[in-house]
């Protein structure tokens, strides 16, 4: 097996998707710091399934994604995987290649594929186990790892050897069989528990099924007569109901008449709110398209004046530049003219000098030569060098009277234009100020309107919760005067029960209505109408009270007997009276109420709990006052314990220990409440009725409220959008002032711009003329000088020719007046040439200034008919927005006007709804007094037929057929109260005691088996663990010896010579004994490891790990810079036994020396041509000339 390929995209510096490809051997990957090539090891790292981010170089395992540079963004996942090629089956699998892929995303999400199947973590572990491959195997030795190997303690560098010696599944199988043997000794544990609880259970649980068997006989029996006694109660109670019924159903008629009238305004109501609502909204629309086509005329109206202002301004401009233009053509022509004169005067003296040549030669010819020839000679070149001196200095004066007379007029020009650029400047200032004073003004309006803006939005966000209020107001209100209505039907209908005295006994409920009609006398009432208990107490007193909640309160004995009689006659029953005058307290004793003092779970003296008017306060105390309360059962058990169980006690769930032990309780069936909960719960709905009725009238008041509210913001809202058009005209007005100013501002500039241009040519012009009139008044001077040197020697020359030659005077004469003449039209060409040089200059100057005018007026003719077109666009907009803005407004008022209209037909439906829904109010009043009715006799129908399904477990039909009465209903029920007496007598019986007899027998059994499967499998766990340990210590001593001796000879390969041994820390225990590393490199003493030399330390590491290599060899091995701490000499070594490896291991070396890369058999290049993304080059040395002192950095 040998790794193939990897491919990697989007983890850490590799952005893009990158394939390596690897070959058995020796493969080298090199490249600068920090370009990421030990990011290489790192994604097999973690592929192999690392989970650690530090091991990563990372802070958290997000780090690993691409997390972008420069120019690239950060993306989302990273995935790498690891191709292997498994033909000889080396990873236990039957494919020929194996791909493993990791994926993760930014998220946190991870994903773990073998063959593009998914799996977990786990799986990928095992694939690679005892294969040599993995996160923590010795075949990735990464940055500083290969120091680590010494450096950890001994016990910690096991993990190699275990993983060379292929022990690492038997490890991994102990680990499992422990914890199936862990959690076996807890099942037995648990099991022999149980069975010890359960055998305790089985004796007494068994005697409790068989008294059960007895108690269902007498249950069964009991159970027939009253199912038929149930059937003659539901038959006659059916009766009864369908008159009730057929009542019931004729209110309900008329009051489904009325709602379907109420049904029908309110639907006309709902359409004609919905179409006033989408009249109010059409209306809104047409006033904000109104104000909007208002601010688009005025914004309209800005950009017109602003385009003819530009215009305007354009125009002035443009007529500015044409008169300079004009003034420029003018200057022109006259220096043109002045050209034309000049070069005119230029052919004169050309011609002139022509004719005085000829002249010159003639005279030249008539003096004889020889002496006078001599003498001639030399006046002609003392004449020559006169007449060129007087040339020169006739040039000179006329540069100096050109110079001063060109350095006036550029004065004059300059102080001209100095001064306008004084007066435009100045100009420029106000301007700028007044600018800055409109642009303030513009800057002050838009911050008026932002926060009027702002207010608005802030006013139309009130109204939207104002209406959201006032619509939920509306239906609270709806909601409230609902809940009062079911609540005053609920009080008449306690009201009506309390006055019938339902729920009552017959002779209970005969007493007390003939002293409702004055029949009797000194009749107080029932005592569950005289008193009162607060709802958690309510269960605790009515199992107290039991019967004795209808036990009526009389004056005196003869009050009782009167009603006694009353009862007697009428043949009306039985009922209980309690004479005030004679019934005294019955109060717990003063020690057994110390007794029950700070004991948990008792909650008071039952009469304790009770309200009663004074007078009524012994009656209390005579049935509840030596009644005791507890939170609970249990509590009630360890009171009654506590008072010997001479107490009755009973619990707030209703539980009762009777005086001598016995206990009742169970599961309490209530439909409602009872008479003591009646009149609470009377108190309460009056309670609530007067509530809910406060509520509506404060909700009705909070919608009047919110309703002058709503009014007072839509007001608002309507001065706001006044004055945010008020602000709007007046920025747009600052805006139009601030544009015209701003092209002031630019116009003024422009000349600016164009003085100075002026003002520089002339100061460059000016320095000129200056340095030539310096020049030609220092070359004037000089010229005077040698012109009257010059003079003297031709003075004394011609002397010598007169006294020697008289003759020649006169011809000498003419000679030299032809000469002189010669002179002057020579400087007075020099004086020409100069004028028409410097004419042509000036005529070029103004050439070019005329250009630069001609192209700034073209450009502000374009300017100014843009604006004029833009002009003609914004005036034919504005008259289309101003026949928007007309019918806008006259659309809006037709609106409002139907608007008005529509809120008035919309008040008058409201008004007929409120009047049905009075009619319906009432007619709903009537139903409810029906179905009350109905109810009444239906709760008692019910409660029958509930209690033949609860009971019984039957339906009334089945037992009507099945269980009728075969003798008289009186004697059914003496025959069940006979049968009930026996059932009372035998006590508490526990009838689920037959069934978990049966299931605590099938349990026991069950058990049992459980157990002994469970000491079998024990036995055969503890047996796995012990082969298991053999097993790995036998490997394990077997490896260790191997490693030891290879490392012997790897440390004498790599060092030359030395001595090295490995030595176990425990011998006796070789399942956890750590490793020692002896080291003596040649030449020096044994020493500890931590004493040795980086060099040294990274030497023996490596001969550690190329003897585990030679024991166990692994498909491959990536090794992260390990020889960086070696010289070259031991890099060679180091290389050399990659070399001898490469056979069965192939390397993945991410290095830095040349010697390793001299040794590989294909090089990868890792760069970053683009900041922070690595990509890679590769090439194959054997096909290549490699040249190895390309040693990277």
């Amino acid at each position: 097996m040998f790794l193939k390929r990897i491919d990697v995209t989007g983890f850490k510096s590799f952005a893009d998707h990158t394939e390596i490809a690897f070959s058995p051997g020796i493969t080298a990957v090199v490249g600068p710091n920090g370009s990421g090539k030990s990011n290489i090891a790192d994604a097999i790292r973690w592929v192999l399934g690392e989970q650690s981010a530090r091991t990563l170089r990372g802070a958290k395992m997000e780090d690993v994604i691409f997390a972008g540079s420069e120019s690239r963004r950060p993306i989302n996942y990273c995935e790498v995987s690891l191709t292997l090629d498994n033909v000889d089956r080396h990873l236990g699998v039957v494919f020929d290649e194996v791909t493993v892929t990791r994926r993760m995303y930014r998220s946190g999400e991870s994903e773990y594929l073998i063959n593009k199947q998914p799996c977990r973590l786990k799986d990928i572990a095992e694939l690679f186990m005892d294969s040599g491959l993995g996160r923590e195997s010795y075949s990735i030795i990464g940055q500083g790892k290969i120091d680590e190997m010494l450096s950890t303690r001994a016990e910690d560098r096991r993990g190699a050897f275990e993983d060379a010696a292929g022990i690492v599944k038997f490890k991994f199988r102990k680990r499992e069989a422990q914890r199936r043997l862990t959690e076996t000794d807890q099942n037995i544990t648990r099991v022999d528990d149980i069975l010890d609880e359960l055998e305790r259970q089985a004796g007494p649980l068994e005697a409790e099924a068989n008294r059960a068997r007895a108690f269902q006989e007498l249950q069964e029996e009991h159970r027939a007569l009253d199912i038929g006694l149930l059937v003659s109660d539901i038959e006659e109670q059916t009766e009864r109901w369908k008159q009730a019924q057929a009542a019931a159903l004729q209110a309900g008629e008329n009051r489904d008449a009325v709602r379907l009238a109420l049904a029908d305004v309110e639907q006309s109501l709902s359409t004609w709110r919905r179409n006033l609502e989408n009249h109010r909204q059409s209306a809104e629309l047409l006033q904000r398209q109104h104000v909007e086509a208002i601010e688009r005329r005025e914004r309209l109206q800005g950009e017109l004046a602003l385009h003819q202002e530009r215009a305007k301004s354009g125009s002035a401009t443009i007529e500015d530049r044409e008169k300079q233009l004009s003034s420029l053509a003018e200057e022109r022509a006259e220096l043109q003219a002045d050209l034309e004169r000049v070069l005119l005067r230029q052919n004169e003296i050309a011609g002139q000098m022509e004719r005085k040549q000829g002249e010159l030669e003639a005279a030249a010819h008539a003096v004889d030569p020889g002496v006078k020839a001599r003498l001639e000679a030399d006046i002609a070149r003392l004449n020559e060098e006169y007449i060129e001196l007087h040339h020169h200095s006739a040039g000179f004066r006329n540069e100096i009277k050109m110079a001063e007379e060109y350095l006036a007029q550029d004065s004059q020009k300059h102080d001209r234009l100095s001064a306008e650029r004084v007066r435009f400047a100045a100009d420029e200032e106000r301007l700028v100020q007044e600018l800055g004073q409109w642009q303030e003004e513009v800057e002050v309006r838009k911050s008026e309107l932002q926060e009027l803006t702002r207010q608005i939005e802030e006013l139309s966000t009130t109204q939207t919760k104002q209406a959201e209020a006032e619509a939920a107001s509306v239906a609270a209100i709806h909601h409230a005067e609902s809940e009062t209505a079911s609540l005053v039907s609920r009080l008449e209908l306690l009201t009506e029960l309390e006055n019938g005295y339902d729920g009552y006994a017959l002779g209970a409920k005969t007493v007390l209505q003939a002293a409702s009609k004055d029949r009797l006398t000194g009749i107080h009432g029932p005592i569950a109408g005289l008193i009162q208990v607060q709802k958690a107490h309510e269960v605790a007193i009515e199992t107290a009270l039991g019967g004795a909640l209808q036990n009526i309160v009389v004056d005196h004995e003869a009050a009782g007997r009167a009603a006694i009689d009353l009862l007697k006659q009428r043949h009306a029953g039985r009922a209980t009276f309690l004479p005030l005058s004679v019934v005294r307290s019955r109060l717990l004793q003063s020690t057994e109420r110390s007794k029950l003092q700070g004991q948990p779970g008792v909650v008071g003296i039952a009469s304790d709990l009770v309200d009663c008017d004074s007078q009524y306060r012994q009656v209390v105390e005579h049935l509840l006052g030596n009644v005791v309360v507890t939170d609970n059962l249990v509590h009630a058990n360890q009171a009654a314990k506590i008072l010997n169980y001479r107490v009755r006690i009973v619990s707030l769930e209703g539980d009762v220990v009777s005086p001598g032990g016995a206990m009742t309780g169970g599961s309490i069936s209530r439909k409602g409440p009872g008479l003591l909960g009646r009149s609470r719960e009377r108190h309460e709905v009056e309670r609530l009725i007067g509530e809910r009725r406060e509520r509506v009238a404060a909700l009705r008041e909070r919608q009047q409220e919110l309703r002058q509210s709503i009014e007072q913001t839509v007001e608002k809202q309507r001065q706001s959008s006044v004055r945010m058009n008020e602000i709007r005209a007046g920025l747009e007005s600052a805006r139009s002032r601030t544009q015209d100013a701003t092209n002031r501002v630019e116009s003024v500039r422009d000349r600016l711009q164009t003085l100075d241009w002026e003002i520089s040519e002339l100061t460059v012009g000016h320095k000129s003329w200056e340095e030539r009139l310096k020049t030609a008044r220092q070359g004037l001077a000089d010229v005077l000088l040698a012109i009257e040197k010059t003079e003297k020697s031709l003075a004394e020359t011609r002397r010598i020719l007169a006294e020697r030659e008289t003759s020649l005077s006169e011809a000498q004469d003419a000679l030299t007046a032809i000469r002189v003449e010669m002179a002057t039209f020579m400087q007075e060409q020099s004086t020409v040439e100069q004028q028409i040089a410097d004419l042509r200059t000036r005529i070029h100057r103004l050439a070019r200034r005329q250009q630069q005018l001609e192209q700034e007026i073209r450009e502000l003719d374009a300017s100014r008919e843009t604006e004029l077109r833009a002009a003609d666009e914004a005036a034919q907009t504005l008259i289309e927005v101003e026949t928007d803005v007309d019918e806008l407004e006259q659309k809006t008022t037709v609106v409002r006007q139907e608007v008005q209209q529509m809120e008035s037909d919309v008040a008058e439906l409201e008004q007929t709804v409120r009047r049905r829904q009075q009619e319906l109010t009432n007619a709903e009043e009537q139903v409810h007094r029906a179905e009350v009715a109905e109810q009444r006799i239906d709760v008692d129908l019910k409660h029958a037929l509930n209690r033949m399904g609860e009971a019984h477990k039957m339906t009334y039909e089945w037992a009507r057929q099945h269980h009728r009465l075969t003798v008289p209903a009186a004697g059914a029920r003496q025959r069940a109260e006979q049968l009930q007496r026996q059932m009372n007598q035998m006590g508490q019986v526990h009838l689920g005691a037959i069934e978990e007899w049966e299931r605590l027998s099938e349990r026991l059994q069950f058990l049992t088996r459980e157990r002994l499967d469970l000491r079998q499998a024990e036995e055969q766990l503890q047996s796995v663990i012990a082969e298991l340990d053999e097993e790995m210590s036998k490997r394990f001593y077997e490896t260790f010896e191997a490693i030891r001796q290879e490392f012997r000879v790897s440390f004498r390969v790599l060092f030359g010579g030395g001595k090295a041994d490995l030595t176990l820390t425990d011998p006796e225990d070789l399942l956890e004994t750590g490793i020692e590393v002896v080291a003596q490199p040649p030449g020096k003493k044994l020493q500890n490891l931590n004493l040795l030399s980086g060099g040294e330390r990274a030497l023996t590491a490596m001969a550690l790990l190329f003897a585990i290599l030679r024991v166990r060899p692994v498909p491959f091995c990536v090794l992260d810079e390990v020889e960086a701490a070696l010289d070259e000499a031991n890099v060679g070594r180091f290389a050399q036994q990659l070399r001898t490896f490469s056979d069965e291991t192939q390397f993945i070396v991410v290095t830095h020396r040349r010697g390793t890369m001299e040794e590989a058999d294909a090089l990868y290049g890792v760069t970053m041509q683009e900041s922070g993304v690595s990509a890679l080059i590769g090439v194959r040395l054997e096909d290549q000339g490699f040249d190895p002192d390309m040693e990277t950095a």
